[in-house]
Order: structure tokens, then sequence, then C-alpha cells
């Protein structure tokens, strides 16, 4: 086989300042299209390290006002049972105040124990204290 060789082309390219200024344009949009290929690569790159930060912190946030939500109901519940304790420990102060009154401990002690004074008589009625009579 014999080498071919190429044909020369029939046409030839004039130099002349109108045909390199369309060189020129062309290199510039060639140029042009290269960098704005990278420019977007490096935007697309720029915005998934944005979306991933913002991803992170959303997260972040939610599970903080989850969190928030958590530590607000135990609050509530404790300053409810705050309250409650308050109120049992007044009644327990007004109860240790009465108890040492020796009127207010004379007058338990008789009703609730069917004690007397002396020349004192007890009638007890079906209606009155007759479960605390029984039980022990």
């Amino acid at each position: 086989m014999a080498d071919v060789k190429p044909k020369p082309a029939k046409i030839e390219r004039l130099e002349n300042d109108y045909t390199r200024r369309l060189d020129r344009q062309q290199a510039t949009v060639h140029h042009h299209q290269w960098l704005g290929k990278r420019r977007m690569r490096r935007a697309t790159r720029i915005l998934a390290v944005f979306a991933v930060f913002a991803v992170v912190l959303g997260i972040q946030l939610v599970r903080t006002n989850a969190s928030l939500h958590h530590v607000q109901q135990e609050v509530v519940g404790s300053k409810q049972k705050l309250a409650t304790t308050k109120a049992t420990d007044h009644k327990l102060q007004l109860q240790i105040k009465q108890l040492n009154n020796k009127d207010y401990l004379g007058r338990l002690v008789r009703s609730k124990y069917y004690y007397s004074k002396s020349g004192e008589t007890i009638y007890s009625l079906p209606g009155d204290h007759a479960s605390d009579v029984t039980v022990k």
C-alpha cells in the first residue's frame, strides 16, 4: 500500500486585519465560554458547600428547639409540683401551730379518742365517729 498524501486545500486563508480580528473574537468567545463553565463549576461548588452548612445548621436548630420545648415542659411540671408542695407545707405548718395550742390539742384528743375531762360524760351517737372507734 502506498502512502496517500493529503491533497492541499484549494481554499487559502487570507492574512489581513479582518481575519485576525475574527480569530481574536473567536478566541475571546471560546475563552469566555471556558471561563463561564469554570465559573459555573465554582459557583456550584460554593452553593453545595453553603447548602451543606445550611442543612447542618437547620438540623441543629430543630434539635435545639425540641430540647427547649422539652425543658419548658419540665419547668411547667416542676412549678406545678412546687405549688402543690408549698400548699402541703402551708397546711402542715398550720397543723403544727394548732397542735402546739393546748386547747386545740385537748379538743382533738377528746373528739378523736373519746377522752373526757374529769366530771364530763361522753355520749356517742351512731353517726359520730363510729368508724374511728372500730378501726385501729
